[in-house]
C-alpha cells in the first residue's frame, strides 16, 4: 500500500469530518427514545439495493451480501466523445484496438449495527476481466486478468426528516488491496508476459474516499428518491499515477408490487475523469492501443437499471433476499476512442439476523 503525506493527511480529515457527522445522529437518536424525535429510521424505505444506507440495523445486527455481477462492453459501444467508432476507422490510427470487454465479479460485503443508528459497512470484490482485440493487421488475440479487488470500508447513518422524508448518508474508504500489475502474454510481448493497460487491473493503487448521501420522499405507494456519491482518489500510487475522481447521481422510484416484493427504476449518471500522470511501463503502447493513453480514459454516461428484490422473512435465523437487477446504457460521451458499457446483469443474495 502507497501512502504519501497527502494521502494520509486526507483520510485524517476524513475520519474526523465523519465523527462530527455521525456523533450529532448518535445524540439525537437517543433523544428520540424518550421524546419521540425523528432522527432513526422507524418505517421501512423502499430502496435499490445498492443505496445501503436506508438499512437501520440494532445494534449487534448484522447484514451480509452476496453478488454476483457481470458487465459487457461491446464494439457496438465504442465511442469517440458522442459519437460511435467503428473498428476500422480505430485501426486507421492505432495498431491494437480493443473491440470487446467482458467482467465478472463476486463481490461479498456486510453491515454491522451499531449504537446510535449507526452502522459498519464493507465491501470485497474478486474480479476476472477479459478484453478481445483486433489488430490492423488481421489478427486477433485476447487478454485477462482476475483476483482480488480493492477493500472498501466505512459507515453510514440515517434519519428521517418527517414521516414520509428520509435521509441517508455516510462515508467510506477503499483500500488497494487490488493488484495494479497484472500481466498477460500478446503478440507484441509473447512468450514474455508485460503489463496490461489501464483497463484490465485489478484496483486503483491509492486510498479513496468515497462520501454519499441518499434522499427519500414516501407518495402514497412510491418511494422517489435521489442519491449522490463521489471517489476522490488521494494519491498516485506506487507506479506513478492516479485514476481519476468520480461522481455520480440517481434518482429513482421504488414500489411494492406484490407481498414480499420490491421493484424499483433507477436512471443514474456518472461521471470521472482522465488518469493523472502514467504508468512508465505502458509508455512503449501508447499510440499503439488506445486503452493505454492515460488522456483517453475521461467519460460519462446515463445508465437505466431495472431491479426487483423479493423477500422471506420471520424465518429461525433471520430474513432472506434474493436480487435481480440489469443495466443498460442510454447515452455516451467518452473521450476516446474507448469502449462504452453495452449490459450489465446483476444477481444477488441478502441475509440479515433478526
Amino acid at each position: 500500500m502507497y501512502l504519501n503525506k497527502a494521502s494520509c493527511l486526507l483520510i485524517a480529515v476524513s475520519l474526523c469530518t465523519l465523527e462530527g457527522i455521525l456523533k450529532p445522529v448518535a445524540g439525537q437518536h437517543h433523544e428520540s427514545g424518550m421524546a419521540g424525535g425523528m432522527a432513526g429510521m422507524d418505517h421501512h424505505v423502499q430502496a435499490p439495493s445498492t443505496v445501503m444506507g436506508f438499512h437501520s440495523l440494532a445494534p449487534g445486527q448484522i447484514m451480509m451480501n452476496y453478488r454476483f455481477g457481470m458487465m459487457k462492453m461491446g464494439e457496438a459501444h465504442q465511442h469517440l466523445g458522442q459519437n460511435h467508432v467503428t473498428t476500422q476507422s480505430v485501426l486507421r490510427n492505432y495498431k491494437i484496438t480493443p473491440v470487446r470487454m467482458t467482467t465478472s465479479m463476486h463481490m461479498l460485503g456486510g453491515m454491522i449495527g451499531l449504537p446510535g443508528n449507526l452502522a459498519a459497512t464493507f465491501m470485497l470484490p474478486v474480479t476476472s476481466r477479459s478484453m478481445d482485440h483486433n489488430m490492423a493487421t488481421g489478427g486477433q488475440f485476447t487478454t485477462k486478468s482476475s483476483g482480488l479487488g480493492d477493500l472498501n470500508i466505512g459507515m453510514t447513518s440515517n434519519r428521517n426528516t418527517s414521516q414520509r422524508t428520509s435521509l441517508a448518508y455516510g462515508i467510506s474508504l477503499t483500500l488497494p488491496t487490488g493488484t495494479i500489475n497484472t500481466r498477460d502474454v500478446t503478440p507484441a510481448s509473447s512468450p514474455n508476459k508485460m503489463v496490461l493497460p489501464y483497463p484490465m487491473q485489478l484496483g486503483s493503487g491509492s486510498v479513496e474516499i468515497k462520501p454519499e448521501t441518499s434522499a427519500s420522499v414516501q407518495l402514497g405507494n412510491l418511494n422517489l428518491g435521489t442519491r449522490i456519491s463521489g471517489t476522490v482518489r488521494t494519491g498516485k500510487n506506487e507506479t506513478g499515477y492516479k485514476l481519476g475522481n468520480e461522481r455520480a447521481t440517481s434518482v429513482w422510484v421504488a414500489f411494492q408490487p406484490a407481498a414480499s416484493t420490491e421493484a424499483s427504476i433507477t436512471f443514474g449518471y456518472n461521471r470521472w475523469g482522465n488518469i493523472s500522470g502514467s504508468d512508465p511501463r505502458l509508455q512503449q503502447q501508447i499510440g499503439m492501443v488506445p486503452s493505454a493513453d492515460p488522456k483517453l480514459r475521461r467519460g460519462s454516461e446515463l445508465l437505466f437499471t431495472p431491479e426487483i428484490i423479493v423477500s422471506k422473512n420471520n424465518t429461525r435465523l433471520g430474513s432472506h433476499g434474493i436480487i435481480i437487477s440489469g443495466t443498460l446504457p442510454l447515452w455516451h460521451s467518452l473521450e476516446g476512442p474507448q469502449l462504452g458499457l453495452a449490459w450489465s446483469f446483476g444477481l444477488g443474495w441478502r441475509f440479515s439476523t433478526n
